[in-house]
């Protein structure tokens, strides 16, 4: 992972923590654990109707499949 990446990751993270969200924080954080064993990626092809145009527009930035 990039330096880039996990600096957006960890200001997301906090963000959600400053403003107290903690619920957010907390679903953020799962759903990188889950890019990181590559386990999104899958629940996703399940999940979405189009193939093509999700990918790239998506705003998980651990996830291979991510074309941004």
């Amino acid at each position: 992972m990039e330096n880039k990446q996990m600096l957006e990751i960890l200001y997301r993270i906090n963000a959600c923590i400053s403003h107290e969200d903690w619920v957010n924080a907390r679903d953020y954080i799962r759903l990188e654990i889950k890019n990181l064993k590559n386990i999104t990626e899958k629940e996703c092809i399940k999940n979405k109707y189009c193939n093509d145009w999700y990918c790239k527009d998506c705003s998980n930035l651990n996830c291979n499949r991510n074309c941004n």
